[in-house]
């Protein structure tokens, strides 16, 4: 693109494709395939969610699988119980993640083929715009701070419950500190936001998609989740004006590690 504020054009810098689609057709692929991964992506954390539950209630177990036992009242219970279980919270996010991440990047591959990695973002990001952006980051994440020890309402617990439940936090640090993180980006600033610009500019993108980062965090409460929509700006304009992926990947691991080590 000429200007990250112009909508994306059909073919990027230096890059001349043997055929174009219109830019509605090639948004509508790609909010398609953003679809798809979603439904992937709960459905693995559904299947290992529930095969946890199983492994840790042997007398559920006993019973055999079948739908209709996830309507069993002692199911639900385990359910309820085990939903904060910081050890099932890991390997959710961990093969969630993997398997999603890996699709997301054959898939667009696939699709864009030799514009793929502009697509995406995934070029270096140079030195100064990782520092400039993680400076931003880190001034955000104050004000949050601030925020959330003047007033209870913006504080949550879920982070000490997941963390309190856990018998290894090593597979929590590589679950919810490095593999959610570098899911989510590569699904919302990657995959979508790269199917978005192909409509909007990069301001309607960058609000879109931080829209969607905050929908995803349905786990905290609303006001809570409110702190969660300027995150999701400044990762977004992270990603537009360094034009790597990777920045954004880097300021999200970094604030998840720290929630992983000081909740």
């Amino acid at each position: 693109m000429e200007h990250p504020s112009e909508p994306e054009k059909s073919s990027p810098e230096g890059i001349r494709p043997t055929f174009v689609r219109p830019p509605g057709l090639e948004f509508a692929m790609g909010i398609a395939l953003f679809a798809m991964i979603l439904m992937v992506f709960f459905l693995i954390q559904s299947t290992v969610f529930i095969h946890g539950v199983l492994l840790r209630s042997p007398d559920i177990q006993a019973d055999g699988f079948s739908f209709e036992l996830l309507k069993d009242p002692r199911m639900e219970q385990r359910m309820n119980d085990l939903v904060y279980n910081g050890d099932l919270v890991a390997m959710e996010a961990l093969w969630s993640g993997l398997v999603c991440t890996l699709l997301i990047v054959l898939t667009v591959f696939y699709w864009k083929r030799r514009q793929a990695r502009t697509f995406l973002g995934l070029r270096a990001p140079h030195w100064k715009h990782v520092l400039i952006w993680f400076g931003a980051f880190l001034m955000l994440g104050v004000i949050i701070e601030l925020l959330a020890y003047l007033s209870p309402s913006f504080r949550t617990d879920f982070m000490e419950r997941v963390i309190g439940s856990t018998s290894n936090v090593l597979w929590l640090y590589l679950g919810v500190g490095v593999m959610a993180p570098v899911f989510e980006e590569f699904l919302l600033r990657g995959l979508l936001f790269g199917s978005i610009r192909h409509m909007v500019d990069e301001h309607a993108t960058v609000a879109l998609t931080a829209g969607v980062f905050t929908l995803m965090h349905m786990q905290y409460d609303p006001v809570v989740m409110l702190l969660i929509l300027p995150m999701g700006i400044v990762l977004g304009y992270s990603r537009s004006r360094s034009g790597s992926i990777w920045v954004p990947i880097i300021l999200h691991t970094a604030n998840n590690m720290v929630s992983v080590m000081a909740p």
